[in-house]
């Protein structure tokens, strides 16, 4: 392939290993990217500080892209270049529709990811690993009072996390997200949809990262293992699916990486650099 210039890399079980840590091989590799003049851009569903500190504020990293592509932020700025919310119409009706169920709306916004306190424990009932479950407590922000009523305040929502206790809160969450329109809905674990405007894909913002900076679509490279990584592995110039990945997303990769926990990114990403 042609020189890269970007490497775009979803964070957890693909940069990180499954404990969140990141492995000494893809912490070596940061420091080459630096030197090499290459950028590292974490691509997350995560909110823009939910990216560890040690890659967030690394020299090789200058843009995050974050909530599943609805923000680009630039870490010199300390900007989001490119934000695409979810019409506040739309996330009010949809809390209006799935509230009354036994399930867990979060609303990132702000940098964050918000919650009401009054669901803090639903976190202790759906279907997570413990580690996982601790991570979701820990990243959140616990507000008193109704979603809607915090949208004043927290400003434009970027993606709705929506936790499910049941196969049939589930069922009524995607009725619900199809029913809205101009959505994109993407299942992320075993209890977790996660939604974003039609727009806000991975893919979508690698495309539009490039074009900002100058960069060929054939001069990135883009690893992931999840739903939410397919449009960011189709739109790069080489899509790679770990080998921990989802069966279905590594039937659409270019290549195969080994193992998040072995430090795949790296050991990948040597016999080109």
């Amino acid at each position: 392939m042609a020189d890269i210039r970007a490497v775009f890399v979803d964070l957890d079980d693909t940069f990180l290993a499954p404990d969140k840590s990141i492995p000494a091989p893809n912490l070596q590799l940061m420091d080459l990217l630096a030197a090499r003049g290459i950028e590292l851009v974490p691509c997350t569903g995560r909110h823009v500080m939910g990216v560890p500190e040690a890659m967030r504020t690394h020299a090789c990293v200058r843009h995050v892209v974050a909530s599943n592509g609805g923000i680009v932020f630039d870490r010199a700025t300390g900007e989001n270049i490119r934000l695409v919310p979810i019409a506040r119409e739309k996330v009010e009706w949809l809390y209006g529709r799935l509230s009354p169920l036994p399930m867990i709306f979060d609303a990132f916004a702000d940098g964050k990811a918000y919650s009401e306190l009054a669901r803090r424990p639903l976190f202790d009932q759906i279907d997570v690993p413990d580690g996982l479950r601790t991570y979701l407590k820990q990243g959140r922000t616990f507000m008193d009072g109704r979603i809607p009523e915090l949208l004043d305040q927290i400003g434009s929502v970027t993606k709705l996390s929506l936790f499910f206790t049941s196969g049939e809160v589930a069922e009524a969450i995607s009725a619900a997200v199809y029913e809205a329109g101009g959505l994109v809905m993407v299942q992320t674990s075993a209890s977790c949809y996660e939604v974003t405007d039609a727009a806000a894909t991975k893919g979508e913002a690698l495309v539009w990262l490039a074009a900002h900076e100058g960069w060929g679509i054939e001069q990135t490279v883009a690893f992931g293992d999840n739903n939410n990584d397919v449009t960011m592995i189709e739109a790069a110039g080489d899509g790679v699916v770990m080998e921990n990945g989802e069966p279905h997303v590594k039937a659409l990769a270019d290549h195969i990486a080994p193992p998040a926990v072995e430090g795949g990114v790296a050991l990948y990403l040597q016999r080109l650099l």
